[in-house]
């Protein structure tokens, strides 16, 4: 799991964790290339705010959050971690078979 802070998107003040994800973006590219010739095929999830804890500022409500987040996701909303499991479940399918070292950002267009 890689993060849409980092190689996709920046964010003052978040260095650390943006330079964290972009170095398991980095790896799933150079790792993808090391392995993919052993049958192994290595790609990662970038996904943006999803509704779970760490979503949330300190005292904050969902509802508060929902209402924060509205014009700074383009998509009006904040995923559903069932959205991204589904995304994980294709990736590591024999239907996403042909994808290797891709990095996969689901975000509700965040990051464009």
């Amino acid at each position: 799991m890689a993060a849409n802070i980092g190689a996709h998107k920046a964010i003052p003040y978040l260095g650390a964790y943006s330079a964290s994800k972009a170095a398991v973006s980095a790896l799933t590219r150079v790792a993808a290339l090391e392995y993919i010739g052993d049958g192994i095929r290595i790609n990662a999830v970038s996904p943006g705010l999803v509704d779970t804890e760490m979503s949330l500022l300190p005292g904050e409500s969902r509802t508060q959050r929902d209402e924060r987040i509205k014009g700074a996701i383009p998509a009006g909303r904040v995923g559903d971690p069932a959205e991204i499991a589904s995304a994980v479940l294709w990736l590591a399918s024999d239907e996403a078979g042909f994808m290797v070292g891709h990095d996969l950002v689901i975000d509700g267009a965040a990051s464009l």
